[in-house]
């Protein structure tokens, strides 16, 4: 193990704090299923339970407290950040009724008008927000958490929290104001589209998985509606779940007309889909 992770570690462990791990339950394979089946998940919270986001519970980030840090189980995860399977944070004081608090006041994004869950769960993320935080401004997105430990290209880094505590979220978050890059945007569109795959299409994704990798079939489709200027989450959506049936994904009709704008090709799709699946259910 690196250095920097050894000596975060320990330091933790010499101040007498509390490690919690925010889990990424669409790493793969799910972090959550070995730290529960060996028993390190007894004090957690599945953060969209209970919530108006109960539905995308299956994907939800995962908050537990680490009483046993020399476990196998976590020392696999240890070994192994490249999974991008969560953080590592610590407290001076157990509390995850309030750690909950503050990361469900923090996990829902406006902008635009448009809602979108923040991922504060993937350490990618939190590496972003924390790298172009001041000082001053990390409290009110750690809250109560003392100091974090986390996997960043290619190495552990750890950044401390000087005022650990509960702040209301301030508007505008600062920690959303820092723009993508083209590929940090992409690998974003990529996880939320995965994301909705598993929540309203598992069962097509898993027979797709039989034939294609699900990763590089979605980065075709993302190449796809780079191409057609299809950016609405409505054309989004639309193009995956019927491209997901192999009786629509071949048809020429997919492809656009020239002179066609990207909004006049989705219209023409829309048309000529709906009625063949018309035609398919009265057949």
């Amino acid at each position: 193990m690196s250095d920097a992770l050894n000596n975060w570690l320990g330091e933790q462990a010499r101040l007498n704090r509390v490690l919690i791990l925010a889990l990424d339950s669409l790493a793969e394979p799910n972090p959550v299923t070995s730290l529960y089946s060996a028993g390190l998940m007894q004090r957690s919270v599945q953060l969209y339970r209970r919530t108006q986001y109960a539905e995308f519970a299956a994907i939800s980030p995962w908050l537990t407290e680490l009483h046993n840090p020399g476990a196998d189980a976590f020392r696999k995860l240890l070994d192994d950040p490249q999974r991008n399977w969560g953080w590592i944070g610590s407290m001076d004081k157990a509390d995850l009724d309030g750690l909950t608090q503050h990361w469900q006041a923090r996990m829902v994004i406006e902008e635009d008008g448009e809602r979108s869950l923040f991922r504060f769960q993937d350490n990618r993320v939190i590496a972003r927000c924390l790298a172009n935080l001041s000082e001053a401004e990390r409290p009110l997105l750690l809250g109560p958490i003392s100091s974090v430990l986390y996997w960043d290209e290619e190495q552990w880094k750890s950044a401390d929290n000087a005022r650990p505590g509960l702040y209301p979220v301030p508007n505008p978050a600062p920690w959303l104001r820092i723009p993508n890059s083209p590929e940090r945007t992409r690998s974003i569109l990529r996880e939320n589209l995965k994301r909705w795959l598993l929540v309203y299409h598992v069962e097509a994704a898993a027979k797709l998985s039989e034939t294609r990798n699900v990763r590089e079939w979605l980065e075709e489709q993302m190449d796809l509606l780079e191409a057609w200027q299809w950016n609405t989450p409505e054309q989004r959506e639309f193009m995956l779940s019927l491209r997901l049936d192999p009786q629509c994904a071949d048809d020429v009709a997919w492809q656009p007309l020239p002179g066609e704008t990207p909004e006049q090709h989705f219209a023409r799709c829309q048309r000529v889909f709906d009625a063949q699946l018309g035609e398919s259910e009265r057949g």
